[in-house]
Order: structure tokens, then sequence, then C-alpha cells
């Protein structure tokens, strides 16, 4: 007996922004869309998200991934040499470079191996036979106004160029032409082109936000089920077409949008989805012994962030962000000894490998006078002024000195997280018994 009562399933649509070489970040998220068995009907993209949103339609990642895992810059533009990743290399290629920037100067760039790249990749019978729904968004500069392409217009003579036309990002990419017209970047028009996704019937969004250059225009407000995805941890340049760079950036994708939909754990860093129930007894644990002392301020997390990284990292809207206070608080710690965020762990080994890095931080003697106070906190490194609280507290079984009082006004985000380190040692010890 069917249920003839069941409501059909909404029009999932997938919405692919702009910006160079920051859809390798796409890519990751795209393969993380795999291993969660998240599919979507349509897909709109600009610029470099209408290059991967092509290549999605016929469902075939693997040619993508190579090309990121291949990228150079001179596979984007013809001649482009690689650029040095510091200033004693610059100098030892700068004719290279000096010759390349002349050549651009007087013709422009030459993008036919990005051309060539897509044609490899892109298979026209497979895209169009597809069920999955397109289109992308170019600007028509012969007519100075927004122009989107749609999957049932476009043929096997003029779906790669139009494409194409989508990243011509200018004036670092030349124009393209389709017909009698001239065209440049969507991103001039709209570098998140929901509307495109609407158009072709979807009533639930994903919208992945990588950050690039462009104009984004402002959300229906009928608008009420999207999800926005974009990076936590710095990804790629929009121009920077180095191969350490777009393979980080995929990993980066990968590994946060699994976050995402909570298929791994954590906020910057990520733990394997097994780790549930060692990530809550952690936590639990540091709340019942850090909040018989006192109450760690609600906002801590993101002044922490701020302080260690430079910038305040976005809302991560999955479980972990939503409930692990103490946990966002340890990955401060992790960022404080120099771990690397890009990567899957276990979270029992994660622990054991930040409590080692943090137990090797020299060790500091505060002065006997408050007088001498002034002259030491100029004169130390953030990871100095945590490696000293945590001393006095060890010291002092979890208690400050009344005369370092005043300091733990004064470096606040260092205090709170060597109260954490500490009550975290405490966690691990007694883990071990």
């Amino acid at each position: 007996m069917t249920n003839q009562n069941k409501k059909p399933e909404k029009i999932r649509g997938l919405v692919l922004g702009g910006g160079g070489a920051r859809g390798c970040y796409e890519v990751g998220a795209w393969q993380a869309f795999i291993d969660s068995k998240i599919e979507f009907d349509c897909v709109a993209g600009t610029s470099i998200g209408a290059i991967v949103g092509a290549i999605y339609v016929q469902q075939t990642i693997g040619p993508l991934i190579q090309f990121v895992y291949d990228l150079r810059p001179g596979n984007i533009v013809a001649d482009m040499p690689d650029i040095p990743e510091n200033f004693e290399e610059i100098v030892a290629n700068r004719n290279a470079l000096l010759q390349f920037v002349g050549s651009y100067v007087r013709n422009g760039t030459d993008i036919s191996p990005l051309k060539e790249s897509l044609e490899k990749m892109f298979d026209y019978a497979q895209f169009k036979a597809s069920p999955i729904d397109y289109a992308c968004m170019t600007f028509n500069v012969t007519k100075m106004q927004g122009e989107p392409f749609f999957k049932k217009d476009l043929t096997e003579k003029d779906a790669v160029d139009v494409i194409i036309a989508s990243a011509s990002c200018f004036p670092a990419f030349p124009m393209a032409k389709l017909g009698s017209d001239l065209y440049i970047d969507g991103g001039y028009e709209d570098n998140l082109p929901i509307r495109l996704c609407q158009q072709m019937g979807a009533e639930e969004f994903v919208v992945i936000d990588v950050h690039g250059p462009g104009r984004v225009r402002r959300m229906d407000p009928e608008i009420h089920d999207i999800k926005t995805i974009q990076p936590l941890l710095p990804i790629a340049n929009f121009l920077d077409f180095s191969e350490a760079q777009a393979v980080r950036s995929l990993r980066i994708g990968y590994l946060e949008t699994m976050k995402y939909y909570d298929q791994f754990c954590g906020y910057l860093f990520t733990f394997e989805s097994r780790n549930w129930p060692k990530i809550y007894m952690c936590e639990r644990y540091l709340d019942l012994t850090i909040s018989r002392q006192f109450k760690i301020p609600q906002d801590m997390p993101e002044k922490a962030y701020t302080r260690i990284l430079g910038y305040r990292p976005p809302q991560l809207d999955n479980q972990y962000d939503s409930h692990y206070f103490y946990g966002k608080l340890i990955e401060c710690l992790a960022f404080e000894v120099g771990m690397d965020p890009v990567q899957l762990y276990d979270y029992d080994e994660f622990l054991k490998e930040l409590d080692g890095k943090l137990n090797e931080l020299p060790a500091l003697e505060m002065p006997d006078s408050i007088r001498t106070v002034h002259e030491f906190v100029h004169n130390r490194k953030k990871e100095e002024i945590l490696a000293f609280f945590h001393s006095e507290l060890v010291l002092h079984n979890g208690r400050l000195p009344i005369l370092h009082e005043p300091l733990k006004n004064m470096f606040e985000v260092q205090f709170y997280l060597a109260y954490v380190w500490y009550s975290l040692h405490l966690y691990l010890d007694r883990s071990k018994s």
C-alpha cells in the first residue's frame, strides 16, 4: 500500500561561489558530500564554482581531484612561472618573473591551459544526460549586464566556452568572446548565484562561500532553508595556484564539510566520529573541575581564537560548536603549540600529543616583587606567559598567588587557557589510573 499523503522531497540546490584557487575547497567539500551520501538536484556556480559545478553535474570527481593535485600556475596561465615561496627564490628567478610580467602588460594572459584542462575533464554527452540541472553566471561586457546560462541552452560547441567565460576574472584573465559579445567573470554580477538555483526549482540550498572577490547579491528574504559552508581555517589566495596550497585547501574543504554535517567531530581541529564519547567525557570532567573554582566567560573561546589566530573564525553550526565549550579551548592550546589542524586525529592521541608539547614549553620564574612585573610582562611571548601561569597553578594546587592576581586581568586569555591545561593534565593522569 502506497502512502499517498507522503510529501514530495524538496528540490535541493548546490551553490558554488567564485574564488579562483579557493575553488579547491569546493572540490574537498564535494568529496565530503559523497562520503556523507548527500546529493543535489541542481547546481549553480560562478567562476571556479561554474567549473566545479559543471563537473559535479556529470559526477566525475576523480579527474578534478587529480587536477588539484597536479596544479601549477602554468596549468592555468600559459608560460606563467611557479611563484617562489620566499624572497631569496624570487630574487633568483627574477628574470623569468619579469619576463612574464612584461608579456602580461603587453598582451594580457593566455588561459588556454585552463581551457584545455576543462576540455579533458568535461564530457558534454555525460553532462547533458545527467538528471542534475546546471546554471552558471557570467557578465556580458558588451551589454553591461549579468547574463546567466542554463544547461538546456548549452550546446556541445559552446558549453566549454561559456563555462570559461564565467571564470574569466578580468583583468587577471582576458575577456571571453561568445558570438559577437565580450564576457568576464560572473563575480561582477553575482558571486553566489542562489537565484539561479531558485529558477531551476530549488527549495532547499547549500551554499559554499569561499569568499572570493566579487559581488554578492542580497539574499531573498523568502529563502529560509539554506545552509552556508565557508572556510574556518585560512585557505589559498584566489590567485595562488601552487600545488601545496591547492591540496591544503582541498583537504580543509573535506574535513570542514564533514564537520558541518557532524560526520567528524571538532571545531578547527578534526576528530574521528567514533571519538564523540571520549570528547564528551573530557568535556564533563573539565566542566565539573573548573566550575568549582570560577566560571570562564562564555566569549572566552572567541577571544582566544581571535588573539591566537589573528581572526575570528566563523560559526560551524554543528553539535560540537553548539555543545562543547572546553573542547574549543583545548583546540586553542593546540594552536599555541603549533599542532597541525589539517589532519584527522584520534582524540586520545591528540590529547597525548598536546600534553607532551605543552610540557615542552619553557618554564619561567616570576620576580618576587610586584614592582618588577611590568618588566617581566613586556618581554615575554604569549606561550611563555601561558607556561608561567600553568607552573604557578601546579605549584599552588590550582590557585594563583595573590601577588600574581593582577596578571590574570592583564593576560585573561592566557590565564584561562593555562587553567584548562592544568585541568586537562589532571584528567589525563586520572585516565591513566
